[in-house]
């Protein structure tokens, strides 16, 4: 949404309200939608080609920075933010090395001021309407032009139009004061509990996070007041370009646009917003799909000094459109819309957007009809195909998103496709992508589960947070919704299940009242937002959710998280995550994972290399996850051998070796990790993956999505990514392209110590007459073959089917072959009928790994 502000102060009025006659040239205009029509005018412009106006590029104005007391100043970068306008002046140290984003603190808290000069020469004085065009402040701020405030901020995620009242001919003084986000922050949360007489939970963050307080009271990205797998860095700055535009008629702020089946069509519903510098009744245009040779057009009214939002619909035959389909399924098909207007003879075409034609439907039917106990179904057909959700958890891709991080954004998506993925999920405590990932995402097929930005915490309900949410909400539906990337939305990450799970118990604020505010903010105000503007996917309260179970009971769930409905998050740290059946067996799971190291090399970028041990004050203050200390340790030797130096120590005391305050140790340490994390992710997405199609006798099962927690990080540090921050791939994610290839051979030891073989298919296809080969092999064999077994078999479409490759027990199968359960390796195979092998080989690990060496690098 562009909010519109208009000054009070009447001075120099720049903008023509009255009413405008037009000089329409029909001619002209029907040679135009002749052309569109039949395909033979294609247009790849920008917005406002062959208008009149003109634009002037403030981003690339010279622009300082200082302190409001003026002690610091600088030059300044925009897009930008204050903390690499420090380091680019020399003024700190790289915020992320060291324990930086501890020393830095000072920063967020001081105020902040940019400024810059520009100037305009007389062409500008034939313009109607002269507009600053923001598209991001980060957050609080005021901004004033030649000393007279024009606008107010408080929403990093807001845009801005302001037509100007105060310039001037020659040189204009643009400046911009930034309010520190944790002192408003912290105040709006004081102003709140005076009138509400309570806290606002969290009030602050574990004092492991090193974070800041009241983030829930500011609308900017959560995770910059900290998380559990990254620092605090709130930033402040101008972080979306910021413009200048001479209009004399309108000027086109995007084309927005749904994309809906109905019957034998798709309704695309498109709605155009006009900033118009005029009133006029004249207004001309069209939309048009020039690879389909399809066309609308309209007449409509403009008012003068506003946004005006004019809707146009296009029916087009589904037959005549290729299908836009998710990876692995089908091609990435996407079409060219685009829309111009003529206005006073002048003509104004738009930036064009791409859309995808395709259906997304969320199935929650009872899976027994005659039990409904059993609970519901809950996954995702497109195009009628059932998708089994395989992906990760995207987060901010930098603590300072103001950066220019297109080549890094593309090295991740191309990872997730790299690694078979389907869906990334888009977290709540981060922030609204930019245009550039969703364009990425629709071109890979990577679907986008899209949560709100709303994330473990409850949130104020007063009528300035609810309306600065509207708008927000309102904004970025509208500049989202025609990609077909997106499969959902979601209106926060696990606020309904913190609120049901006891997570913030406050002083005179009982759980019903939380209840009560929960609703107020996602039910009554976000969720008729998000379905007016968008009938074209699914909305879910939260996630984890029950789904439309949720709905049923008011919006919040008397138990969310219901392996038998909707979505679950897990996270267990006190059990042995190697093993099957300490697992939940869902219907989709959303976050789950476990931590591990970056690499030793990519640590050393961020750290001295006297930092270079376990419990170093450094390195310890980048664990952020509460226990993760000990419970990394704990975790690790259950499965891989104590160092000799740590005897007689064991996993509950192991803390106390002094070894571990070796480098000696860390060197090996960190590989243990990232081997540990990937086993689990393998053995925790494996046993999803099998319960594809299949229920068990309490109903559980038909698991549809695994979505693991996360793909990428903000720093180096311990976190639950798959690829580090310098980019380096973990063994985890070399895992996933197996776990999440098309079709799996997926083993497992059963609770009574049979070994389970199942074949998993996400094709669309039944393959016939393949061999199915698993492999006893041994580490003392050489990797040789001990023990093989074979069968054949056909693999049906879309579903796990179980293979009995055994007549002895695993525990019979071990005594007979290799004497010892820590010998082996399962290995499995699928061939097809012409003897080519099917996706990777499928291997199985013992569950303790104890021959390994500390010592060997």
């Amino acid at each position: 949404m562009r909010i519109l502000i208009r000054n009070s102060r009447q001075t120099r009025l720049s903008c023509d309200t009255s009413f405008q006659s037009t000089r329409f040239v029909s001619s002209m205009l029907l040679a135009v939608v002749f052309l569109i029509a039949v395909g033979l005018l294609r247009v790849y412009t920008y917005r406002n080609e062959n208008s009149t106006n003109a634009h002037l590029d403030l981003s690339a104005n010279s622009w300082m920075f200082r302190s409001r007391n003026g002690s610091i100043s600088g030059k300044a970068m925009v897009p930008g933010d204050i903390f690499t306008d420090l380091f680019r002046s020399r003024l700190i140290p790289e915020p992320l090395s060291s324990n930086n984003d501890q020393r830095l603190r000072w920063v967020a808290v001081t105020e902040w001021i940019y400024e810059t000069t520009f100037h305009l020469d007389k062409t500008w004085a034939k313009y109607k309407c002269i507009v600053l065009n923001i598209q991001g402040l980060d957050t609080v701020a005021i901004v004033y032009l030649n000393g007279a405030q024009v606008v107010r901020t408080h929403n990093q995620f807001l845009s801005y139009l302001i037509p100007l009242e105060i310039w001037r001919l020659g040189d204009n003084n643009l400046t911009i004061q930034f309010e520190s986000p944790v002192h408003y922050s912290t105040k709006r949360a004081d102003n709140y509990h005076a009138r509400t007489h309570h806290d606002v939970p969290p009030t602050c963050p574990p004092e492991v996070y090193h974070g800041e307080c009241h983030a829930n009271f500011i609308r900017k990205i959560q995770a910059s007041f900290s998380w559990d797998w990254g620092p605090a860095f709130p930033t402040v700055g101008i972080w979306q370009p910021i413009s200048l535009e001479g209009i004399n008629t309108v000027l086109f702020e995007r084309i927005s646009a749904t994309i809906k089946a109905e019957g034998e069509n798709f309704l695309v519903s498109v709605e155009l917003n006009l900033f118009s510098a005029i009133k006029s009744n004249d207004l001309q245009g069209s939309i048009s799909i020039p690879e389909l040779s399809m066309w609308a057009s309209f007449k409509d009214r403009l008012i003068g000094l506003r946004m005006n939002r004019v809707f146009v619909h296009l029916s087009v035959p589904s037959k005549s459109v290729e299908l836009w389909w998710p990876k692995g399924y089908g091609d990435q098909r996407l079409y060219l819309l685009e829309a111009s207007v003529t206005l006073n003879g002048e003509y104004v075409r738009a930036k064009p957007i791409k859309i995808g034609f395709r259906t997304i439907d969320l199935l929650q039917d009872l899976v027994d009809f005659e039990n409904p106990g059993k609970g519901r179904n809950f996954f995702f057909k497109i195009n009628n195909i059932p998708i089994f959700l395989k992906g990760s958890n995207w987060i901010p891709i930098s603590s300072f998103p103001a950066q220019n991080h297109s080549a890094r954004m593309e090295f991740l998506l191309k990872s997730t496709i790299g690694a078979n993925m389907n869906t990334l999920r888009v977290w709540g405590g981060g922030r609204y992508e930019s245009d550039t990932f969703y364009e990425m995402a629709d071109e890979m097929g990577i679907l986008i589960w899209h949560d709100l930005m709303f994330a473990c915490a409850l949130y104020p309900t007063d009528a300035t947070f609810l309306n600065t949410v509207r708008k927000e909400v309102t904004a970025q539906i509208r500049r989202l919704r025609h990609h077909a990337s997106i499969l959902l939305w979601a209106a926060n990450n696990e606020n309904e299940l913190g609120i049901q799970a006891g997570w913030w118990p406050t002083a005179n604020y009982p759980k019903d009242a939380m209840v009560k505010d929960y609703i107020m903010l996602y039910k009554d105000t976000i969720e008729p937002i998000v379905l007016q503007l968008d009938d074209s996917r699914p909305f879910l309260l939260s996630s984890p959710s029950n789904g439309i179970e949720t709905e049923k009971q008011g919006g919040i769930a008397m138990n969310p998280g219901d392996p038998k409905y909707g979505d679950i998050h897990f996270y267990n740290e006190f059990v042995d995550l190697w093993k099957d059946h300490v697992y939940q067996i869902p219907r989709c799971a959303t976050e789950y994972g476990v931590q591990s190291f970056p690499r030793k090399e990519t640590l050393l970028h961020y750290l001295n290399q006297s930092e270079w041990y376990y419990t170093s004050r450094e390195l310890i203050a980048r664990q952020h996850h509460p226990g993760g200390v000990f419970s990394l340790i704990t975790m690790i030797f259950s499965h891989f051998p104590i160092p000799a130096e740590c005897s007689p120590h064991g996993t509950v005391d192991l803390h106390e070796c002094t070894f571990l305050n070796s480098s000696t140790f860390l060197d090996r340490f960190v590989f243990y990790t990232q081997m540990h994390q990937a086993i689990a992710y393998q053995t925790q997405t494996e046993h999803y993956r099998r319960w594809r199609g299949i229920l068990n006798e309490d109903g559980e099962g038909n698991t549809m999505c695994a979505l693991y927690w996360q793909l990428n990080d903000v720093w180096a540090a311990p976190t639950w990514s798959s690829i580090d921050y310098d980019l380096s791939w973990k063994p985890a994610h070399y895992f996933a392209k197996r776990f999440f290839d098309n079709i799996i051979v997926s083993m497992y030891i059963d609770d009574e110590h049979n070994l389970r073989v199942f074949i998993v298919s996400d094709s669309v296809n039944t393959l016939h007459n393949c061999t199915l080969i698993v492999d006893m092999l041994a580490w003392t064999n050489g990797f040789v073959p001990v023990y093989s077994e074979t069968r054949t078999t056909d693999v049906p479409a879309l579903t796990s089917i179980s293979l009995d490759m055994f007549s002895l027990t695993f525990n019979e199968l071990i005594k007979k072959v290799i004497k010892s359960d820590e010998e082996f390796i399962m290995r499995g195979r699928l061939m097809r009928s012409d003897g080519f092998q099917i996706g990777y080989d499928s291997v199985l690990h013992p569950d303790q790994i104890y021959k390994v060496e500390i010592h060997r690098r």
